[in-house]
């Protein structure tokens, strides 16, 4: 009899699924990072209920000229990822079809950012933060194969990374903002 305290997902996935030997240890670090800064920043900024109105409500309160150059160079690096991974020549390929936009997801704003025709500050920080919501509605809810994640990383990665400098930059009681601090002071 297997001891309840210690389980093991990736020898369970092996054992029991098609395709579980195939995922690679990265994608499974991928997957649990982002999970985990997922649900931090659910908790931190979105009141426990994400939604395209909470990630509005978020863009609306930050203030880039407040932030850490290197949480803004961060956020930049991102939105150069999503721009690179998710626009063709044509336009939107079929990575950003697969990112299985809702009607009121924003999808419209997400492709002028991406396009370069929306530029705000916080017009990039409002697409960054749905096409993170977009990746997670589809990981949570089984739009990806075991087997696809491994093409995931770099995605879950930098979604990871996005979602601790949102967080970085974002005012909230749960992170701490002596940088932010020390920024506007610098400025003063």
């Amino acid at each position: 009899m297997q001891n309840i305290h210690s389980f093991d997902a990736t020898q369970w996935l092996a054992e029991h699924t098609r395709g579980g030997t195939e995922l690679s240890p990265e994608a499974r670090e991928a997957v649990a990072s982002f999970t985990t800064m997922w649900n931090f920043f659910e908790t931190t900024l979105c009141e426990n209920r994400a939604t395209v109105a909470a990630l509005t409500r978020i863009s609306e309160r930050f203030e880039a000229d407040r932030v850490a150059p290197d949480t803004n160079q961060a956020l930049e690096d991102c939105l150069a990822f999503w721009q690179f991974r998710y626009r063709t020549h044509q336009g939107f390929g079929r990575r950003f079809e697969g990112l299985y936009f809702r009607p009121n997801d924003k999808r419209a704003h997400v492709e002028a950012v991406l396009n370069g025709d929306a530029d705000s500050p916080r017009d990039r920080l409002l697409a960054l933060t749905i096409i993170i919501f977009r990746l997670r509605n589809n990981l949570f809810h089984g739009l990806k194969s075991l087997e696809m994640l491994n093409d995931q990383v770099e995605n879950l990665v930098t979604a990871s990374r996005c979602l601790a400098a949102v967080m970085e930059a974002v005012p909230s009681h749960l992170v701490r903002v002596e940088r932010q601090q020390a920024v506007g002071r610098r400025r003063a």
